[in-house]
């Protein structure tokens, strides 16, 4: 039997060939992503009476620069070195050199992870305290500078780079200024004590003698200040810390506080005076306004005209009001502002002619 070969024309093949070769070419494939975080670049220290406090920001980015989802744990490392042997230049080689010291004789002293890692969070960035009571117990022949710097780590176990590494010499905690005095005036209260050569203050306040805030953003030069931001009627608790200023004006230095000083800031003080009041004639009426004072609650109004004066209205919330029935001829105007505690302002005037109607 003769069994027939099918054959496959030439040009059929040929055909075959350029639709597959039409169909896209694959290239090499991407290498993965290897996911890192990046370098924190801004880590700060400063000794807080007898502990280093550390802040930098959390970690949030690759170094890709991408968005980094799943950061597992940051190490806290410190390193000490005698001071001669720190490099204190600001070039790229003395930094390298700091971080190689980390490297070589640091330790890892803190590790935040889980728990831990949300305990030290303080907003957008991260606190860590050290304890420095056996440096400060040295005697002082042999003095350390520690060198402190952070890593973080993620995506299963990679490590960043150290950050940048800052410095801190251990000394014992300035002493507080004494002689704090707190007087109270409309302005708020005042605090003025004893200056300190060469040191720089922070006020502390707290409302209950037991839970503190800073209430001043900057370091006071001076030997006063006086606390505006505070309400009348209350008792007010204060007490003072000297601080210490290093290189490029930034505080590396906070000592103990000092006594406390309770104050009571009295509720006798009158708002604001009601500003740019203007009386504006409407035909039969009269209408005012004016601006709203700092600390007033409400408004007084009084008018002067036709030979005798008045009080049109006595607790007024708005900022405007209208005279519907005022006497002819030359009409005065009085507001004053009130608080919730029945302060009044001095008044202001304003003057303007009613005309009778025709």
């Amino acid at each position: 039997m003769f069994s027939p070969v099918l054959r496959t024309p030439a040009i059929f093949v040929f055909a075959v060939v350029l639709a597959a070769a039409g169909c896209g070419r694959k290239g090499m494939p991407l290498p993965p992503e290897i996911r890192v975080a990046d370098t924190t670049r801004d880590l700060k220290v400063v000794q807080l009476a007898e502990t280093a406090r550390l802040e930098w920001s959390y970690p949030q980015m690759t170094t890709a620069g991408g968005p980094l989802p799943d950061l597992e744990k940051i190490e806290v490392w410190r390193a000490e070195v005698p001071v001669a042997q720190e490099p204190r230049g600001t070039t790229s080689r003395d930094r390298q050199i700091r971080v190689s010291l980390v490297e070589a004789r640091g330790e890892v002293i803190v590790v935040l992870e889980d728990e831990g890692l949300a305990l030290a969070s303080r907003g957008a960035g991260l606190v860590v305290e050290d304890k420095l009571a056996r440096w400060l117990e040295g005697d002082g022949d042999n003095q350390l500078v520690l060198l402190y710097a952070v890593r973080s780590v993620c995506c299963r176990g990679r490590r960043s780079e150290l950050s940048n590494v800052v410095r801190l010499v251990p000394s014992e905690p300035p002493a507080p200024p004494s002689g704090l005095v707190v007087t109270a005036d409309p302005d708020g209260l005042q605090l003025e004590w004893s200056s300190v050569t060469g040191q720089l203050v922070r006020v502390e306040r707290s409302d209950d003698g037991d839970h503190w805030l800073e209430a001043t953003t900057e370091p006071v030069a001076e030997a006063s200040w006086v606390d505006r931001d505070i309400a009348q009627g209350a008792t007010w608790f204060y007490r003072l810390r000297s601080l210490l200023v290093g290189e490029g004006g930034v505080v590396v230095h906070v000592g103990l506080p000092g006594p406390v000083v309770r104050a009571k800031y009295p509720d006798i003080y009158p708002p604001e005076q009601p500003q740019e009041l203007v009386c504006l004639p409407e035909g039969g009426r009269v209408r005012l306004r004016w601006r709203s004072s700092v600390g007033a609650s409400a408004y007084r109004i009084e008018r002067a005209g036709g030979g005798e004066k008045l009080t049109l209205v006595e607790n007024l919330a708005e900022v405007f009001f209208i005279d519907e029935e005022p006497p002819t001829g030359n009409v005065v105007y009085f507001v004053r502002s009130l608080d919730e505690a029945g302060n009044r302002s001095d008044s202001v005037s304003c003057a303007t002619v009613v005309e009778s109607p025709r």
